[in-house]
């Protein structure tokens, strides 16, 4: 039976700090939530060029964060409680996908150099190239749950730790 290595571990093994790309594959081969948002973490205190060329290893870390919430459990729940927007907001706050979207694009985050946004944009603004959007068109409750992942990451780079939302139209709307 093969035992996966934990982050203590491996620090263990190895009397020195680890790679950025081995601390982003040991925080994603983790189960731990926390984990999965501390990759993300890694990646903001590298440089831009380490995440363009590790590009694809962070739209890996966005497909994790997609995987930690029953996105379609979620979608149930909104539609037969009938949600209100500060319950939607509420709930939303609590998904992985919102609290790495603050981490990442929020307005209190941080990052060396230049920011995620110029790397794998939340939205996708044209037909090339990929964002966090288009990668969460893939997965598997999207056909169902698309709308409520999509408003998690844009609420989550727009509100960050401010949870309240202003009166106006419904974000489901």
């Amino acid at each position: 039976m093969k035992r996966s290595h934990s982050i203590e571990d491996t620090q263990l093994v190895q009397d020195e700090p680890l790679h950025p790309l081995d601390l982003i594959n040991l925080c994603l081969e983790s189960e731990d939530q926390e984990l999965t948002l501390w990759a993300f973490d890694v990646f903001a205190w590298t440089s831009s060029s380490f995440r363009k060329i590790n590009k694809s290893l962070l739209e890996d870390c966005w497909k994790k964060a997609a995987s930690q919430d029953d996105w379609s459990k979620f979608h149930d729940s909104y539609r037969v409680e009938g949600w209100s927007d500060q319950e939607i907001l509420q709930n939303l706050k609590n998904t992985i996908l919102f609290q790495a979207s603050s981490r990442c694009y929020g307005p209190r985050s941080e990052t060396f150099e230049e920011g995620f946004d110029q790397v794998l944009p939340l939205r996708q603004e044209n037909m090339e190239g990929s964002s966090v959007e288009t990668i969460l068109m893939q997965h598997k409750d999207f056909a169902d749950a698309g709308k409520l992942m999509l408003m998690a990451i844009m609420l989550g780079s727009e509100h960050g730790g401010d949870m309240r939302i202003e009166e106006g139209p419904s974000p489901m709307d």
